[in-house]
């Protein structure tokens, strides 16, 4: 059973959740095969939930969260 975090949902479901993360992961798979250099860099820049817990509890002004709870880095 996985746990959500609340500023984590995404709003979709479980089922439908899993659908996109094996797309992701597919897709990946195709970069790296394509292209492992890519591959690498975007796998790199990955954030971890460490990251985002680091960028939800930052001080920085530059880093802004829209409506949609995104966020800005830029």
């Amino acid at each position: 059973m996985t746990t959500t975090i609340d500023f984590l949902d995404n709003g979709l479901t479980p089922e439908q959740q899993e659908v996109m993360d094996d797309a992701y992961e597919a897709l990946m798979s195709e970069v790296k095969v394509i292209d492992l250099k890519l591959y690498e860099r975007l796998k790199a820049n990955e954030l971890t939930l460490a990251d985002v817990y680091k960028l939800r509890n930052s001080k920085n002004v530059d880093i802004k969260i829209d409506e949609k709870e995104q966020y800005n880095l830029f």
